[in-house]
């Protein structure tokens, strides 16, 4: 995994409902996981690529420009594409088989181009039909035409697979079950989620790459599986409570003062314009609430370890490139960053 050279820095009331507003979470800054995937056959994937370095090329339909210059978004810096990335790392990109887009928002599709016409890409249900092609044959598609050129674009079929795991329709990408992608319809068009096998036995341990089915934690967490504990071992505001922090520190920023419901919900947005509905993506909030309800649960999970594209309250916990994170279980992970998150709202509970 790695977090991309990059950082974002948005109103949180672009992605998360905030009413009634909590105090000190007006903005949401981070930058955009993406992962490496190697099976021990020696193929390779990719899930999503962040924001493409020349990020002033994008689309214009992607509004970027407009959204720095009217000051909607303070910040838009990338370092380095994914693809310099892995090959700063020793790796050689003829070897990638595929990359699987999430969905395709700019802040994840990156720029395929600086890969080899041999990488496939690997999209969702009504990709190709909504997405294809790209600018500027077609002046509004969010994506380029540089995206698709010379290259293998493979739609899932989940209707097909029969197969379904948490409640997701689920395709077995190497046909050994230590590889699903996941349909989770809701954020966008076609969007797909990674489940990936950390360890060798069966009920052993997965990593759930959600990339944007939840942008914050808040949204999962707590929640009727997982409710806030009396005492929270790994101190998420270590400036007031150094070592363990009481539980009920929190208690003013849950809804209705529940510890069985989580702090945030995702936001409300349908576009309503057929333009906005087809090149920037269908927001089917009945779907995604669905998803996002189905993801609560995987999290819930002792073996699975839940992965969300901009959960920066993850940094310094994990590992990341070139690193694995293979031994999540053994590192107590998932126990240590469980309840991070909320330091984000330390400033409405001092």
């Amino acid at each position: 995994m790695a977090g991309t050279a990059s950082s974002l820095d948005f109103p949180a009331s672009d992605l998360i409902v905030t009413e009634p507003t909590i105090k000190g979470f007006d903005r949401f800054n981070a930058g955009t996981y993406c992962f490496f995937i190697e099976h021990p056959s020696g193929r390779q994937l990719l899930y999503d690529l962040g924001c493409r370095k020349d990020w002033e090329n994008l689309s214009p339909a992607t509004g970027v420009q407009r959204y720095l210059g009217a000051g909607v978004m303070r910040e838009l810096t990338v370092e380095r594409n994914v693809s310099e990335i892995l090959t700063e790392g020793g790796v050689d990109l003829n070897d990638i088989e595929g990359v699987i887009w999430s969905h395709l928002h700019f802040d994840h599709i990156g720029d395929v181009s600086t890969f080899p016409g041999s990488t496939k890409l690997i999209v969702g249900e009504g990709t190709k039909a909504n997405f294809m092609p790209g600018y500027p044959t077609d002046a509004l598609a969010h994506t380029l035409d540089s995206d698709f050129e010379g290259r293998e674009v493979l739609g899932i079929d989940f209707c097909s697979t029969g197969l379904t795991i948490g409640g997701f329709r689920a395709f077995d990408y190497f046909r050994d079950g230590s590889f699903y992608i996941l349909n989770s319809p809701g954020h966008s068009v076609g969007y797909l989620n990674p489940l990936a096998r950390t360890h060798a036995s069966p009920s052993a341990g997965f990593i759930h790459m959600c990339g944007d089915t939840v942008h914050h934690a808040g949204e999962i967490r707590p929640s009727q599986f997982l409710p806030l504990p009396d005492t929270i071992e790994q101190s998420p505001v270590p400036q007031v409570h150094p070592e363990a922090c009481p539980g009920h520190f929190f208690q003013q920023i849950l809804r209705d003062g529940s510890t069985e419901k989580h702090v945030l919900e995702s936001v409300d947005y349908i576009a309503g314009q057929d333009v906005e509905r087809k090149y920037a993506g269908i927001y089917d909030m009945p779907a995604l609430k669905d998803s996002i309800e189905k993801t609560e649960q995987l999290d819930s999970s002792k073996v699975v370890f839940t992965v969300m594209a901009h959960d920066w309250s993850l940094k310094g916990v994990i590992d990341e490139w070139p690193k694995s994170l293979n031994a999540w279980i053994e590192r107590h992970w998932k126990e240590s960053s469980r309840w991070h998150f909320l330091k984000d709202f330390a400033g409405a509970c001092a």
